[in-house]
C-alpha cells in the first residue's frame, strides 16, 4: 500500500477514534459521578487521545504484503501500545482515580479498537467489491468489443 492511501487510512481512523472515544466518555460519564469542577481543557482530551492513539498505527504499515500471521502479530502490537498510550496519558491527567475508572477506561480502549478495526474492515471490503465490479465490467465491456472469430 502506498504512504499516500495509508496517510488517508489514518486520518480515517483519526476521525473513529474521536468518536469512540467521545461516545466512551460520555458513557462512562453517566456511569461514574461528575467531578465537581470540570476543566475546559478536558474537552481537547478526545483528539490528544485520538492523536496518540493513531501513531502506534505506523505499526501496520508496510510497503510489502503481509501475511495474516504478520499482520495479526503487529495487530496485537498495536492493541497494546494503544492501551498503554491510553493509561499513560489517563494517568498524567489523573483520570485513573480508582479502580471503576481503571476497568472502564480499558474496556473502553479494546471496544473502541474493535469497531474502528471493524469498520475499516467494512470499509475495505466495500472498496474491494466496488473495484471488482469495476474490473468486471471493463471485462464485458471488452468482450463486447472483441470481433467474434470462428474457430
Amino acid at each position: 500500500m502506498e504512504f499516500r492511501n495509508s496517510l488517508k487510512k489514518y486520518i480515517n481512523d483519526f476521525l473513529m477514534i474521536q468518536a469512540g472515544i467521545s461516545l466512551s466518555i460520555g458513557i462512562i460519564s453517566l456511569l461514574s459521578p461528575p467531578p465537581a469542577g470540570m476543566d475546559p481543557n478536558m474537552l481537547f482530551m478526545p483528539f490528544v487521545y485520538a492523536f496518540f492513539c493513531t501513531l502506534p498505527s505506523l505499526i501496520v504499515y508496510s510497503k510489502k504484503e503481509l501475511s495474516i500471521r504478520q499482520m495479526a502479530v503487529r495487530k496485537i502490537i498495536q492493541f497494546l501500545l494503544i492501551e498503554l498510550t491510553v493509561i499513560l496519558i489517563s494517568y498524567v491527567i489523573g483520570a485513573l482515580q480508582n479502580p471503576f475508572m481503571c476497568t472502564a477506561i480499558i474496556i473502553a480502549v479494546a471496544v473502541v479498537y474493535l469497531l474502528v478495526n471493524c469498520f475499516s474492515y467494512l470499509i475495505s471490503k466495500s472498496d474491494a467489491n466496488a473495484m471488482t465490479q469495476k474490473i468486471r465490467h471493463i471485462k464485458e465491456q471488452k468482450k463486447e468489443r472483441t470481433p467474434y472469430e470462428p474457430v
